[in-house]
């Protein structure tokens, strides 16, 4: 007698092969991978060029500002403010000067770091 074969086991249809569908979602993935990464390189390169705008504009206003600052400062600008605001100044007379001498016991500034309010003392005040 004759063994009867598994016809399905043997069949001979075309089946698409799975390595196949890997390539086509390995290459899907490359694809959608690529449109996002030139989106995303697209949007940053926009935002660069809209901070370097910024960057032009803030420089100006800077070099303005500076502009405005050392004219204001002059002396010449500084004068007519104090005559605009009937300011009379003056320099202070000898007698109302007070002189702060350095004691002995106490550092020199080069050997110790300055403080960051520092008072006079009263043994170091002297009213010449």
């Amino acid at each position: 007698m004759k063994t009867r074969r598994n016809r399905k086991k043997f069949s001979r249809e075309a089946a698409i092969p799975s390595p196949f569908f890997m390539a086509v979602g390995v290459g899907m993935f490359v694809f959608f991978g690529y449109i996002w990464l030139d989106q995303r390189c697209e949007a940053l390169g926009r935002r660069i060029s809209q901070l370097e705008g910024q960057k032009v504009e803030l420089q100006r206003q800077v070099k303005q500002e500076r502009s405005r600052w050392e004219s204001a400062k002059s002396i010449e600008q500084v004068g007519r403010l104090l005559q605009r605001h009937h300011v009379a100044m003056t320099w202070p007379d000898e007698r109302n000067i007070v002189r702060i001498r350095r004691t002995v016991e106490e550092p020199s500034a080069m050997e110790a770091a300055p403080a960051r309010h520092q008072f006079a003392r009263a043994g170091g005040m002297a009213n010449d």
